[in-house]
């Protein structure tokens, strides 16, 4: 039986090994330094009162088809992985989905963090986060849209320092749709702090360490290394795109796909998403403008998260 070695337990990782073993027979090997995965496409759910923070946070120890090496991976080897314990883990396939790595203390992206911020946010009469980087932290949109649907009263906006012009495109339809849900999107700096005002300066976001040197190809997300591939954050921002969820999601399907073939057939087969955009632009585009305009409507994330718990993590 063939092992696949998968570096971080985040969205993509969980995704990747779901997906995978619905289409074939593989041992997998999960690096994870935390003893749990957060759901955390999820938390704004939490900021508009739909779960609790605790329903984000499923146990590895829950896992049946998949073993959890709990350590850090710090060193990338072929398809061997050097953990802060020495060891290496080895594989046929290494599938790294490290996540991404963030320069802020506003720490939204995890639950314990999330949770910590949304005390804060609840106390406070007007709550602004400030962009002033050309790849932020996102879901901060959805976490906007979520406190001002759960408080009325509270004063939410977004305030865009900085704008890149490959997305300016964007800026307009996004400050006509966040007007409607009564969160105010400009390019001005916020003004002057409030004493019970919250202001939230989003962080950056870079790639991970352990993808610095690795190139990868967008069609089937391999690196230089032979059956070594990127998914997650750091392919995202390696290739251009926003690190957000949804793209995780993509990334980890068409890898699953793409192990999967080559394990049950011999050769790899893959079907990209039809908005991929290495195959056209333009919908890439009109899909990119849709999802970053609109955000995630929380039904929309409560469904998800139902799938996600009863059929992704159970049938791990």
């Amino acid at each position: 039986m063939r092992r696949v070695v998968v570096v971080g337990g985040g969205i993509a990782g969980i995704y990747f090994a779901y997906r995978l073993l619905q289409a074939t027979e593989a041992e997998v090997l999960l690096v994870e330094p935390k003893p749990v995965h957060e759901f955390v496409i999820g938390i704004p759910m939490a900021y508009g009162g739909l779960v609790d923070f605790k329903d984000l946070i499923f146990p590895l120890t829950q896992m049946r088809r998949v073993k959890h090496v709990w350590d850090h991976a710090v060193a990338l080897d072929g398809r061997c992985v050097r953990l802060s314990s020495s060891q290496s883990v080895c594989g046929d396939y290494m599938v790294l989905a490290p996540g991404s790595y963030k320069l802020g203390t506003a720490e939204y992206w995890s639950v314990e963090g999330s949770e910590k911020l949304y005390g804060l946010m609840k106390r406070a009469k007007a709550v602004r986060f400030v962009v002033s980087e050309f790849t932020p932290v996102m879901g901060f949109q959805e976490i906007a849209y979520a406190v001002k649907t759960r408080f009325p009263d509270k004063e939410v906006s977004i305030h865009l320092v900085y704008v890149s012009d490959d997305y300016q495109f964007l800026l307009e339809p996004w400050k006509a749709k966040a007007k409607e849900a009564g969160v105010e999107v400009t390019g001005d700096p916020p003004p002057h702090k409030a004493v019970d005002e919250l202001h939230i300066s989003v962080p950056a976001v870079r790639p991970h360490p352990l993808a610095a040197g690795l190139d990868l190809r967008p069609e089937t997300l391999e690196t230089q290394y032979d059956r070594v591939y990127l998914i997650g954050d750091s392919a995202l921002l390696k290739l251009g795109l926003p690190p957000i969820g949804w793209g995780s999601l993509w990334q980890a399907s068409i890898v699953a796909q793409a192990i999967a073939s080559e394990i049950s057939r011999g050769y790899i087969d893959i079907s990209p998403d039809e908005w991929s955009s290495q195959t056209d632009a333009d919908s890439f585009k009109r899909w990119l403008t849709y999802r970053m305009v609109t955000g995630t409507p929380l039904v929309h994330l409560k469904g998800l998260y139902q799938i996600w718990a009863r059929n992704v993590v159970s049938s791990l």
